[in-house]
Parts: C-alpha cells; structure tokens; sequence
C-alpha cells in the first residue's frame, strides 16, 4: 500500500512539472482573438491562449487589410 501511495505521488509531482513550465511559469501569459472587420460587421474567432513570444507577436502585430476586410488580434 505504501509503495502505491508513493508511485502515485510520484506520478503526481511529474504531472505538475511537465505541465508547469510549458507556460513560463504562467508569468506572460493571455488570451487572444482573431477579429475581422468585414465593411463594418464584426466578428471574432474563439480565444486563444498564447504565451511567451507568441503572445508579444500577437500583441505587437499590426491591423491587416485585403480589399474591404481587416484582420488582427485583440489580445488582453
């Protein structure tokens, strides 16, 4: 029983750390969405969660336009 107790534990305390540091510890970290405006109709896509240097280049991306339709990111 204690041998299961400890393997579990275990298994735990890796979860948590595999898990953790994907994000930078969470430190910059958000959530970001796609927003397109279409001659005055808006719409935005599903937030995304982006962190690190993907969320700087979201956050420092510009406004793109093709014809009557601009693109970017709102990020907060």
């Amino acid at each position: 029983m204690k041998k299961k107790l400890i393997r579990i534990t275990a298994g735990l305390i890796l979860s948590v750390a595999l898990i953790l540091p994907s994000c930078e510890g969470l430190e910059n970290c958000g959530f970001c969405e796609l927003v397109t405006n279409n001659d005055g109709e808006i719409s935005t896509g599903p937030p995304i969660f982006f962190c690190g240097e993907n969320l700087t280049d979201k956050q420092s991306s510009s406004p793109v336009t093709i014809g009557n339709v601009t693109t970017y990111w709102d990020c907060d």
